[in-house]
């Protein structure tokens, strides 16, 4: 039996930079984008933001794999937040470009993850690093043994949350407490601008990947509001 067509791409796909946000609030945000996406109240959209320093666990994560003691992980400032993606454990931290597009992808979930891929490895390559590649097997986008952003998705009702994170200058110190993506052995996480990537402002970065994301989707690209100004709050993407 066939495999049912894709979805077509969204006639809009509103993109917002939330600036620096903590992981949980921006989860609640991508789970109501999701339902009024579903109830046809609201459009396609793609979140971009900063996370301060935080440890997701996907659902197969293990709290083994958090390396740090609560004391050491509160005395650095870093959170540990459960999230319905797959996947395993995952550092945010600032410095990183996280992108969640709330898209329909009907069951094509190998396809949208692939997209998240393609069109990271471009970004990569956009910004002078060499050689980058999408990898199925441990989902995102490497160069040799260095990988350089992590995937992974929830999927509810053909309606897609969560998606990829971008290290671009994360401190290098975040990267050991935890075994990242349950790979053992040491650190194979690493930042962007180590491989040769040019420096870029987080806004300016979040407007570059949303337009190549929607390109590949094939969808029209808006810009929804800046986010009020308050701590560690960006400015929006210079447009």
């Amino acid at each position: 039996m066939s495999a049912p067509p894709a979805p077509p791409p969204p006639e809009r796909l509103v993109a917002q930079w939330l600036g620096r946000g903590r992981f949980e609030p921006v989860l609640r945000q991508q789970l109501q984008a999701r339902d009024a996406l579903v109830e046809g109240r609201g459009p396609a959209m793609i979140l971009l933001v900063e996370h301060p320093p935080v440890l997701t666990l996907g659902r197969r994560g293990e709290r083994s794999d958090v390396l740090w003691s609560p004391a050491l992980l509160a005395a650095r400032g870093v959170e540990v937040c459960e999230t319905p993606r797959g996947g395993q454990v995952t550092l945010h931290a600032p410095g990183q470009l996280v992108a969640y597009p709330i898209v329909r992808i009907g069951w094509r979930v190998r396809e949208h993850i692939t997209r998240l891929g393609r069109v990271a490895t471009r970004f990569f390559e956009d910004l002078g690093v060499k050689g980058p590649e999408f990898r199925i097997e441990h989902p995102g986008v490497w160069v040799d043994e260095h990988k350089i952003a992590s995937i992974g998705v929830h999927v509810s009702r053909g309606v897609t949350v969560q998606g990829i994170a971008m290290n671009l200058e994360v401190d290098p110190l975040l990267f050991g407490a935890l075994v990242s993506c349950g790979m053992q052995g040491p650190p194979v996480v690493r930042n962007a601008k180590d491989l040769g990537a040019r420096s870029i402002a987080l806004p300016d970065a979040a407007r570059r990947w949303a337009e190549m994301f929607a390109e590949d989707l094939g969808a029209p690209l808006e810009w929804g509001p800046d986010p009020a100004p308050g701590p560690g709050s960006g400015p929006g993407p210079a447009g």
